[in-house]
């Protein structure tokens, strides 16, 4: 499927390169939303084993899903009604949430603090296909599809703080990747005057990025001494943890992943990106 894509983005970047009747030129922005996948999937367990673990629970890791984008798209219309486009953009999804509590291990009672602090950053290019209607003189409806290339730099932080034994440590990881998807949506263009539209346009995009392998760090202090570990081929993990229920659990392994009593299903975490987007913005024709 991967190579039926590559190949379906070359025949349409030679499309968009040859000669046009019309060439346009379309600046938008607005929201995107993402599924978010194996992270997600891994904070909810986590949410659901702090909630039956903890005498006391005050707030919940929120999940990645809604941020902005932007893009701009040349469209080479070879006919009035078809057309090739070629584009790119940004788009940001983070989120930071804080979990305060209060837990009890070997009969000893302790305090805890952690905040989850996560971004996707992507930089999708991608290839349309547009097929134009006019309903109306001034209106035109773009249905647009095509494949889509994404350059993908995940960032997670989580600074720990827990009372008894006395610990304050931060863990850090960043990892950059690429992945192959595809989009298609439905637009609309209100002609202002010659040559310039408003537009709106409706997108799904589906895809994922997974072996997110990048620079883990864990650093603080304890009443055991200073903590200061790193590695620069930690990878992304989703993996079962049975104590009085099973959860799902992420976390940052080496290419073993994780093990141990309890543990069981490991495997390469993703990240989906597939969601929503809706963005305004303008069209130029020339």
């Amino acid at each position: 499927m991967k190579n039926a894509a590559l190949g379906l983005m070359i025949l349409l970047l030679a499309a968009s390169a040859a000669p046009a009747q019309i060439v346009s030129f379309k600046l938008a922005g607005g929201l995107t939303r993402i599924d978010g996948g194996d992270y997600n999937q891994g904070l909810a367990g986590l949410n659901r084993y702090l909630s039956d673990t903890s005498t006391s629970l005050q707030g919940t890791f929120d999940p990645l899903r809604n941020g902005l984008h932007f893009q701009t798209e040349i469209i080479n219309w070879f006919f009035p009604g078809f057309g090739v486009g070629l584009g790119g953009g940004y788009y940001r999804v983070s989120r930071e949430s804080t979990v305060t509590g209060r837990g009890e291990a070997s009969g000893v009672a302790y305090d805890f603090e952690s905040t989850y602090s996560a971004k996707v950053s992507v930089l999708p290019f991608f290839l349309n296909v547009h097929a134009l209607l006019h309903p109306l003189p001034n209106v035109g409806i773009d249905i647009f599809a095509g494949p889509v290339f994404s350059i993908v730099q995940f960032n997670f932080e989580n600074p720990l703080t827990i009372s008894q034994p006395s610990t304050s440590l931060t863990e850090t990881f960043t990892a950059s990747q690429t992945s192959l998807g595809g989009q298609a949506g439905v637009g609309l263009a209100v002609t202002l005057f010659r040559g310039v539209s408003l537009v709106a346009d409706a997108c799904y995009r589906f895809g994922s990025v997974s072996k997110l392998q990048g620079n883990w760090a864990l650093r603080g202090t304890s009443d055991l001494g200073s903590v200061n570990l790193s590695s620069s081929v930690y990878d992304l993990w989703l993996y079962q943890e049975t104590q009085m229920a099973t959860y799902s659990r992420i976390g940052f392994f080496d290419e073993a992943g994780p093990s141990g009593a309890g543990l069981s299903g490991a495997h390469l975490a993703d990240i989906s990106l597939s969601g929503f987007s809706v963005s305004a913005g303008i069209k130029l024709d020339f």
